[in-house]
């Protein structure tokens, strides 16, 4: 059984952010260079471990700097701006041993209801199946892909806030 666990970074140990920093360079799709302190800079990390303690995926919550928002927005050519999404999601990361059985869908909701009264961003391969994800959750494509720099297009996402009373499809612009 697989069981969850969101905590924030300062109360992790050094092990477990080692193990997340592991798993997130082994999806192969983030820059290794200074992920380290981008992880303990996160607002909230989610864990998913196996029974016997094996970490098989993750997820974060972060509040970037207005700069580095402003810089991906304008790279995806998007209209919408920076300063309204103040909440990012990623790092989500299955292991390979884990992958196709939903749990990624898992990490993407349950960080997503933690950021459920902000406007949230994201970032994901330009491709079928992230779209797919990204959807289900009320993410709407903004702009249009950017090289990636790593040899594969970026989609900027955005999901505006949630009703308090809604679910998944009830999105509402966030003042």
């Amino acid at each position: 059984m697989v069981t969850s666990s969101i905590l924030l970074p300062s109360d992790c140990t050094p092990q477990a952010l080692a193990d997340f920093e592991n798993l997130v360079i082994e999806g192969g799709t983030v820059d290794p260079q200074g992920l380290a302190q981008r992880i303990r800079d996160a607002s909230r990390l989610l864990f998913l471990r196996e029974s016997n303690g094996e970490l098989v995926g993750v997820g974060a919550l972060k509040h970037p700097l207005l700069g580095y928002r402003a810089k991906v927005f304008a790279k995806a050519r998007a209209t919408t701006p920076p300063d309204e999404y103040r909440v990012e999601l990623g790092w989500v990361a299955v292991a390979k041993s884990h992958q196709g059985l939903g749990l990624s869908r898992r990490i993407i909701g349950q960080l997503i209801s933690l950021a459920e009264n902000e406007n949230v961003f994201a970032t994901t391969r330009a491709d079928a199946r992230a779209m797919r994800f990204a959807v289900d959750y009320g993410f709407k494509p903004a702009g249009k892909p950017y090289p990636s720099g790593r040899g594969y297009d970026l989609v900027l996402y955005l999901c505006n806030a949630r009703r308090a009373s809604g679910g998944v499809g009830d999105m509402t612009r966030g003042d």
